[in-house]
């Protein structure tokens, strides 16, 4: 379908249907008995478990403060050619082929030869 100018792609706006989340965010937005906001008390609770040494707690502590780490993904093709001489749509049509299961790039590139793996 096309938009004519001027039409919005998602006439609806964004997803309202976050009533867990909504509930979560006013609830601990709300302050305890001692007039403390729930949010600050877990917030407590996750640094004393960091301090006390509870990893789990220490790498939340560090993923909030700092963001979590970069990760780096190793792409390996059996093609005697580095991923980085591929085409764009040699590799889209490679990791296609491996998400549906067949045996890789063959059908991109028009080269036969043994199965090709992504690791």
């Amino acid at each position: 379908m096309a938009w004519q100018k001027g039409q919005s792609g998602n006439p609806g706006g964004r997803n309202k249907e976050k009533a867990f989340t909504d509930a979560l965010r006013v609830a601990v937005n709300e302050d305890d008995a001692e007039g403390v906001k729930k949010l600050r008390r877990i917030a407590e609770k996750l640094v004393a478990c960091a301090v006390a040494g509870e990893s789990w707690a220490v790498q939340q502590v560090a993923d909030r403060l700092d963001g979590k780490p970069a990760q780096e993904s190793t792409l390996t093709i059996d093609d005697k050619r580095d991923a980085t001489d591929w085409t764009r749509d040699e590799l889209v049509a490679f990791l296609g082929n491996a998400g549906n299961g067949s045996n890789g790039a063959a059908k991109a590139n028009g080269r036969g030869g043994g199965p090709d793996s992504v690791h």
